[in-house]
């Protein structure tokens, strides 16, 4: 099984932009000391929601501040990026990390990104199926002339030439019928966003897993679930804490949506309590031994083994770097060892 941490860097009422970023740097010195496989970075503009603008480029601090722990992006939103930039950009932290960057793709959904980056929300509605070959053709040295009219480029070969072959290891963060085919066809494993319940999550996998089928594999492969999580003794505090931080949280993002235009902000406002009681409700929050139960019937129903913890939500640094440690210490080597004893 693979643990990381899910580093949103949010702004929080007592914790600043500077505060936010010092947690993801400090939370990835200590998950490398305490045996965690994973760090994966978020991307996001213009709100508190998460103060990384690039993740590439928190990414590539992360890997040279550290020395054996995987780095990857959850996500680089993709449609704001030319394909062969984003190759390029993807290449040179493959080679000077040593292999260690693990790339996740997808696709936002806040149209005022698209208006201030000048990027045609086009880009958006056509998906990140074309994005996701065009990267992998540009690190695979099989770029060839787009005929996509949205990402023009002529014949080119992408310096430096990635380390891994034949690309570094990619993830798509989707749920839509046709990115997840692309995905099932390439063989790339999904992101799923932390918000997603237990149901969604497993008819998302039985789709993939029948692309996967039609393309002559069995679909098996380890998806990442995002998982909000905290370690602490009294649940009922730590849940109300969560709560309250992403709800906070969740309210400084509520901008005007690609997905649903027409929704008045007010009116997605006044859905917001009920979506974060929901996420926190179905979240693993509390002692180690009520984290290690939730753990054992996700696991059963998705047959998941990768995972990004994401503690950051209640809006206390000290109480999510002792989260931290206490899943490692208290939590980690149990999942492990009964994950050991299933194969």
């Amino acid at each position: 099984m693979q643990f990381g941490l899910f580093l949103n860097n949010g702004a929080f009422e007592s914790v600043d932009d500077a505060a936010a970023l010092q947690l993801s740097v400090d939370s990835a010195s200590l998950a490398e000391s305490l045996g965690y496989d994973r760090l994966w970075v978020t991307e996001h503009h213009f709100i508190d929601f998460g103060v990384c603008s690039q993740a590439l480029t928190l990414a590539g601090y992360l890997l040279g501040l550290t020395q054996r722990i995987r780095v990857g992006t959850a996500v680089v939103l993709a449609p704001l990026v030319h394909p062969i930039t984003l190759a390029e950009q993807v290449a040179i932290l493959d080679q000077v990390s040593e292999g260690r960057l693990d790339l996740g793709l997808g696709r936002g959904g806040y149209s005022l990104d698209y208006e201030v980056l000048s990027i045609p929300t086009e880009r958006w509605s056509v998906g990140i199926e074309a994005i996701v070959t065009a990267v992998i053709d540009a690190l695979s040295n099989r770029a060839v002339t787009s005929e996509n009219e949205l990402f023009p480029y002529q014949s080119v070969t992408v310096r430096p030439r990635p380390r891994t072959q034949p690309h570094p290891p990619m993830y798509v963060a989707t749920a839509t019928s046709e990115a997840v085919e692309v995905a099932a066809r390439l063989r790339l494993p999904l992101q799923f966003y932390f918000a997603a319940d237990v149901e969604s999550r497993v008819k998302t996998i039985e789709l993939y897993r029948s692309f996967a089928q039609e393309h002559g594999w069995d679909g098996e492969i380890d998806h990442l679930h995002a998982i909000p999580c905290l370690v602490e003794d009294d649940e009922s505090s730590a849940r109300a804490r969560m709560s309250a931080g992403m709800l906070a949280s969740f309210n400084t993002g509520n901008h005007p949506g690609l997905q649903d235009p027409d929704l008045d902000l007010s009116a997605r406002a006044e859905m917001t309590p009920a979506l974060v009681e929901s996420v926190i409700g179905q979240s693993p929050v509390g002692p180690p031994q009520r984290v290690i139960e939730w753990f054992d019937e996700f696991i059963d129903a998705t047959g998941a083994r990768s995972f990004a913890l994401y503690m950051e939500p209640i809006g206390e640094p000290q109480a999510t770097l002792d989260s931290i440690r206490r899943f490692a210490a208290d939590v980690m080597p149990q999942l492990r060892s009964r994950g050991r004893a299933q194969e």
